[in-house]
């Protein structure tokens, strides 16, 4: 059985034990971690997971044997984003998510990452080529 085809042809890499979406990504790993060993930046993470819009619940009652017991339980999941890499330079937080083009991004990212404006304030930074300015 064949495993899932990769989104615009991508190739999975491993490199330091972490694996990437892509080649692109693992190359801007590299640079970011060349980065911070230079002291440009710190608190270097992978792969951060932000919350855009919370989960929705509801509350129902259950009927027991002896009594009525009120529970809530999740109708919908909480919307996420995760992005490529999240660090921080000269005290402000950045966080970036490496792309092919800017004529290739999917319709639900741009949504995604307006709502992460929206919500958090500062825009994604997207990054075209590992070796962009930091």
């Amino acid at each position: 059985m064949r495993g899932k085809r990769q989104k615009y042809g991508n190739k999975r890499v491993e490199w330091d034990g972490v694996t990437f979406d892509s080649k692109k990504e693992m190359q801007r790993y590299i640079a970011l971690k060349e980065a911070q060993e230079k002291g440009i930046i710190s608190d270097l993470e992978l792969q951060p997971t932000f919350e855009l819009i919370p989960k929705i619940t509801e509350k129902y009652v259950k009927h027991l044997k002896t009594k009525d017991k009120e529970c809530e339980r999740v109708t919908q999941l909480p919307c996420t984003y995760t992005a490529d890499f999240r660090y921080k330079k000269d005290g402000v937080v950045v966080v970036e998510d490496v792309k092919i083009s800017p004529k290739m991004l999917p319709p639900e990212y741009v949504l995604r990452e307006k709502m992460f404006r929206y919500k958090f304030g500062f825009p994604i930074k997207r990054v075209y080529k590992p070796t962009d300015e930091i």
